[in-house]
């Protein structure tokens, strides 16, 4: 997906800042007896009072404003009053964020993605490298993602931080083409797959791994959205929007407060 306007990258990147600063508002209210609508709601308001709407709601019929996944859930999880946030538990959240900007009549969606796993009150060790690492994979995906570079400089990159902590590299769902709509060409994969394609300048993607204290396989639950770890081991799931360019990739969903751990190390 590559971006050629700039008033359209003026739009991304207003959506990617509006939803970095909600993942950040997100992860501080997460917090033991909270409910996943609860946050859920909290999002749709302040999305709504920018002028901007929440990319999932609606999607494939989805009907919430976030993905919330806990412990086995990997992604997908539907915001629920009934699920409650309790010590220990590992949340994920997902959020899409929507501008739209009019065109000979028409509307423009300028999307921006990201997503983040956070964990509540006291976890194991375990787990808490789970996040760590999960994160740590993400950030080496967009290291790697320079015009020239191929998607499998991304994936491969991903894939030896998975290996290296003998995590379950989750296959059937990865990163995307991002930009007037939410999922386009190409798909991310988060291992090596041999692909030759070349990141250009001006290119949107959404990197995006999932890791599992388990194994790698996966299954839908009856909802038709909850994806959940067939061993029922804890996952964790990161993602950002970046923008390639000549040089360092341009995080767009960057959080006020995160750490630029995808910097190069001089």
């Amino acid at each position: 997906m590559i971006v050629t306007l700039d008033k359209d990258l003026e739009y991304m990147r207003k959506a990617g800042k509006l939803a970095g600063e909600i993942m950040e508002m997100l992860m501080q209210s997460a917090k033991a007896g909270i409910s996943t609508l609860e946050l859920d709601q909290m999002a749709e308001k302040v999305i709504r009072d920018a002028g901007a709407i929440p990319t999932f709601k609606g999607y494939r019929d989805f009907p919430g404003t976030l993905c919330v996944s806990i412990n086995e859930e990997v992604v997908h999880g539907i915001p629920n009053k009934s699920r409650i946030l309790k010590d220990g538990d590992l949340l994920s959240i997902d959020l899409g964020v929507t501008f739209q900007r009019e065109e000979n009549g028409k509307m423009l969606d300028l999307i921006a993605d990201t997503a983040t796993t956070v964990a509540i009150g006291s976890v194991s060790k375990m787990q808490d490298k789970l996040i760590t690492d999960t994160r740590a994979s993400l950030y080496a995906g967009i290291r790697a993602s320079r015009a020239g570079a191929t998607l499998d400089d991304i994936g491969g990159a991903v894939e030896d931080v998975g290996n290296a902590g003998a995590y379950g590299i989750v296959r059937e769902y990865g990163g995307h083409g991002i930009g007037y709509v939410l999922h386009e060409e190409p798909f991310i994969f988060n291992y090596r797959t041999g692909s030759k394609t070349r990141l250009k300048p001006g290119m949107v993607i959404a990197i995006e791994p999932m890791f599992n204290l388990g194994g790698d396989r996966v299954r839908t639950k009856q909802d038709g959205w909850t994806v959940v770890t067939q061993d029922y081991k804890a996952s964790a799931h990161f993602e950002h929007s970046i923008l390639i360019t000549e040089g360092e990739p341009e995080v767009l969903t960057k959080r006020p407060n995160e750490e630029a751990g995808w910097q190069s190390k001089a």
